[in-house]
């Protein structure tokens, strides 16, 4: 008597409910909401059709002088609520940093505050001992203080 019970109230549930299948393109929105942030002369909020990409938002907040557009892929298509941030181009010049444990005596003598005798101790100190584990095991070096170390360590790798 239960499992009879059971079906004809789920039988009624079902014909009760509408069972026409969801049209998904009505449940998106047209429009999609984007903020644009950094080095552009419009920043904000902007509304976009689905599908515009990274470069129709740029033809309309016009990215300044200084922008840095090289990393920026302009036909990637942006989602509701994207965040796309332009950075500006840096003054900063990429610096090739020298190898400590794999450098010779002319590659450390790049470095500031070396020269051809201390790029030599470096070398030797290599050879005897083996590579350098940290930048501060340089200090062990003869001819390498903390000041010295100091001057160069930003131009230095392991």
């Amino acid at each position: 008597m239960k499992p009879l019970l059971i079906f004809l109230f789920l039988l009624i549930i079902v014909l009760q409910t509408d069972l026409r299948p969801v049209n998904l393109d009505s449940l998106q929105k047209d429009t999609i909401e984007v903020s644009v942030e950094g080095a552009v002369k419009d920043s904000g909020t902007i509304t976009m059709h689905r599908y515009d990409t990274v470069g129709d938002i740029l033809d309309i907040v016009e990215p300044e002088e200084d922008a840095d557009l090289t990393a920026i892929n302009r036909n990637m298509i942006v989602n509701d609520h994207d965040v796309i941030v332009i950075p500006e181009q840096s003054e900063e010049k990429a610096v090739m940093k020298i190898s400590v444990n794999q450098g010779n005596v002319d590659d450390l003598m790049n470095l500031p505050g070396i020269g051809k005798k201390t790029a030599e101790q470096i070398v030797e100190y290599r050879e005897q001992n083996g590579l350098f584990q940290s930048a501060e095991d340089l200090l062990r070096v003869k001819g390498i203080g903390q000041k010295k170390l100091e001057k160069f360590i930003d131009y230095i790798t392991l």
